[in-house]
């Protein structure tokens, strides 16, 4: 599937993007700033950026994409989003896409709360780690024993770190 993330650049959507890829699907992305860590992180994995949200965008695609995953940094207004919308080009939110397709079916462990999360959500991660349980993670930075903010495999766990959900 080829899916396109509007707010790639943001911590959440960045994971979302990294995930998508891992799962097989062919991810590009646009935001209105596009600049490392994140993106080096996201081409580092064969991920294409666009900077900026031009409706332009959708007549530069080779093939349309099967899915744009929505940020929650977009609203209406947003001339990319409102290209979408007229079309009637299929959508989605990026919580509702990591429901579907990453969590449905798993022990999710979601840490949330003012602070505290993405270290909490990194020692979970590490301690079922260091226990033999492989997790899958979608953490809002990159822990210290892991080389990446997001991982997925076949694990029946996954941690998250529950912010920025609409």
């Amino acid at each position: 599937m080829h899916i396109h993330i509007l707010g790639i650049c943001g911590t959440f959507m960045g994971g979302i993007a990294a995930i998508a890829r891992q799962a097989g699907h062919r991810v590009a992305g646009c935001d209105a700033n596009v600049y490392p860590p994140m993106s080096t992180h996201l081409e580092a994995q064969g991920i294409e950026l666009i900077e900026g949200f031009s409706l332009h965008q959708l007549s530069q695609f080779e093939t349309m994409p099967d899915l744009f995953v929505i940020g929650n940094v977009v609203s209406r207004g947003n001339p990319l989003m409102e290209a979408i919308l007229n079309q009637g080009l299929p959508y989605i939110s990026g919580p509702q896409w990591l429901g579907e397709q990453v969590l449905y079916g798993r022990r999710v462990l979601a840490v949330a709360g003012t602070h505290g999360k993405t270290t909490t959500s990194a020692m979970l991660t590490w301690i079922l780690e260091f226990n033999g349980y492989k997790p899958d993670y979608l953490i809002g930075g990159v822990p210290l024993n892991f080389t990446v903010s997001a991982q997925l495999s076949e694990s029946k766990y996954c941690v998250i770190e529950a912010d920025e959900y609409d």
